[in-house]
C-alpha cells in the first residue's frame, strides 16, 4: 500500500499552436514526396510490364508502420470522483522508497503544471485492407504513449515520483492557502467527533502545535484562564467556565475564584467536546453566535501558527477527517481501432502513388496502468506510397488524429495514504479527469498484398 508502482497514465499542459500542427503535417507529406522521388529514379525505365499490371485490381493487405506523433493535450483537470478536490500537491521525497504519507507532498505548490511528451518510441501501427482499383477498405489499430512532463523541467533528472499527486479537499487546503472563510466553511461541515480525532492526532504528532491551539487567555495583568466546560457559564466571571476555544476567563478580583491553569486544544477536545458534536460548530449556552467555535479555530489556525506548523495541520486534517487520494499520472496512452476508406490515385506511367485517408472508430484512453476509457475518434492523414513490387508497397504519410465528445474520464482508480484513518467514505475510490485531445504526426511503413 506503500508503494505506488509506476505505470501509465491539474492543471494545464504544454500544447502546439494549430499553425504548427499545420506545418507538421504538411512538412511529413513532403518529406514523403521527397524520399519517394528519390526511391523513383532508381527505377528501371525498361521494364516490359508495370508492378500494377503485375498486381490483381482487388487485394487484400497488411500493413505495418512506426506512426511518431506531437501531443495537444489541454485543459487537463483531475479530481477525486464527488468533485471535493480543491487543489492537487506534488510528491517531493528524494528518498529511494516512495511511501504514500501526507507529509511527503509539497503542500507548498499547488496545482503544478503538467506537461505531456511526443510520442516517438512506443508509436506503432498495423492495419489489414482490402483494395478495388483505386479505393481502398481497411481497419487500422495504433499505439501513442504520451509521457507526463511532471512539474521539473530543465536539466533535473526525472523520478518515478515526479508524476505522484494529492488529491487536496477544503480542509487542508484552505489552512495552507490562509483563506480563512473557506477554512471556516469547511469546517463547519464536519462533526465535533472528527475535531476530536484531529486534536489527539496532533496532540500525539506535534504536542508543541496542540499548546498554541485553543488556548485559553486570561484578563489583562492578570492569571485567571478560561476553563472549559460543557457550556459557557452564566457565572463565567466567577467560574470561567467556557464552551468557546481560546476563551478568556473572568474578571473576578477574588483570587479564590481565579484559574490558574491554561487550557489548550486538547482540554478543549476533552471537556468540551466530549467525543460527540456537543459544542460544534456553535457552543452551548446563551447569547452565543452560530459557528462562533469553527470561526475561533479557524481564526487560530491561521494567525498562531508557522508555515511550517500549517503544513503539518493540513497533512493531518487530511488523515485524520477528509481523506485524501493519490493518482500517479505517468502517462497518457491512447490505442486507436480505426475504420479508414482510402483513395489511392493510381497511375501506369510512375510507382509512386498518392493517397488519402479518412477514418472514423474509437480510442482507447488511458490515464493510470490498468484503465482504459474509449472514446470515439476520427482521423485524416495523406501520404505518398511506392511499389517495391507486385506485393510490397512502402509508404509514408502524415496525420491528424482527434478524440471528440465527451471530455470527461470517469472511474479512475486511485492510491491511498498510508496512514489515513479518515472515517469511511472520505476518501473516494475513484478519480475523473477532463482534458481535450488530439495529436498530429508521421506515419512510415510497408504494405504487403496478397
Amino acid at each position: 500500500m506503500g508503494r505506488l508502482r509506476k505505470g501509465p497514465s491539474v492543471l494545464g499542459v504544454r500544447y502546439m499552436s494549430a499553425k504548427n500542427y499545420n506545418n507538421l503535417f504538411l512538412g511529413s507529406i513532403m518529406m514523403s514526396l521527397a524520399v519517394l522521388i528519390t526511391c523513383q529514379g532508381a527505377q528501371a525505365r525498361g521494364a516490359e510490364k508495370s508492378t500494377f499490371e503485375l498486381r490483381k485490381p482487388q487485394y487484400f493487405y497488411v500493413g505495418l508502420d512506426y506512426s511518431p506523433a506531437f501531443s495537444n493535450i489541454r485543459d487537463f483537470t483531475i479530481q477525486e470522483s464527488s468533485g471535493e478536490t480543491k487543489a492537487i500537491y506534488p510528491y517531493i521525497s528524494e528518498e529511494k522508497d516512495i511511501i504514500l504519507k501526507a507529509n511527503r507532498f509539497d503542500w507548498n505548490m499547488p496545482n503544478p503544471r503538467i506537461g505531456f511528451k511526443n510520442s516517438m518510441l512506443m508509436a506503432a501501427g498495423n492495419s489489414i485492407g482490402y483494395a478495388m482499383g483505386g479505393m481502398r477498405l481497411e481497419i487500422e489499430v495504433s499505439h501513442q504513449h504520451f509521457k507526463s512532463q511532471g512539474r521539473y523541467i530543465g536539466n533535473k533528472k526525472e523520478e518515478e515520483s515526479d508524476t505522484i499527486y494529492l488529491l487536496a479537499k477544503e480542509l487542508g487546503h484552505s489552512a495552507v492557502t490562509e483563506k480563512t472563510e473557506d477554512l471556516i466553511s469547511a469546517l463547519t461541515k464536519v462533526k465535533g467527533e472528527d475535531i476530536v480525532r484531529f486534536a489527539n492526532a496532533l496532540e500525539k504528532a506535534r504536542p508543541d502545535i496542540a499548546k498554541k491551539i485553543c488556548r485559553t487567555r486570561s484578563i489583562p495583568g492578570g492569571k485567571n484562564y478560561g476553563k472549559y466546560n460543557t457550556y459557557t457559564s452564566w457565572f463565567k466571571d466567577t467560574n470561567n467556565l467556557t464552551a468557546l476555544c481560546g476563551d478568556i476567563g473572568g474578571n473576578s478580583n477574588k483570587q479564590e475564584h481565579h484559574n490558574m491553569i491554561q487550557n489548550s486544544f486538547k482540554d478543549f477536545a476533552r471537556e468540551t467536546l466530549v467525543g460527540e458534536s456537543t459544542n460544534w460548530p456553535t457552543t452551548t449556552g446563551d447569547n452565543v453566535r452560530g459557528n462562533d467555535n469553527a470561526k475561533a479555530l479557524a481564526d487560530e489556525l491561521i494567525t498562531l501558527l508557522s508555515r511550517e506548523e500549517k503544513i503539518t495541520v493540513a497533512g493531518l486534517m487530511a488523515n485524520t477527517i477528509e481523506g485524501g487520494e493519490v493518482v500517479d499520472i505517468g502517462a497518457i496512452s491512447s490505442t486507436s481501432v480505426m475504420v479508414n476508406v482510402c483513395y489511392d490515385f493510381l497511375s501506369k506511367e510512375v510507382s509512386i502513388v498518392p493517397y488519402g485517408c479518412m477514418g472514423l472508430g474509437s480510442n482507447f484512453v488511458g490515464i493510470v496502468k490498468g484503465h482504459l476509457t474509449p472514446k470515439p475518434a476520427y482521423r485524416v492523414k495523406a501520404g505518398v506510397s511506392y511499389r517495391l513490387s507486385s506485393g510490397i508497397d512502402i509508404f509514408a504519410a502524415g496525420f491528424y488524429h482527434r478524440v471528440f465528445g465527451s471530455t470527461e474520464y470517469t472511474d479512475i482508480p486511485v492510491e491511498y495514504l498510508i496512514d489515513d484513518v479518515s472515517p469511511y467514505g472520505r476518501t473516494k475510490e475513484t478519480a475523473m479527469a477532463n482534458f481535450r485531445m488530439s495529436y498530429a504526426g508521421g506515419e512510415f511503413g510497408m504494405r504487403f498484398a496478397f
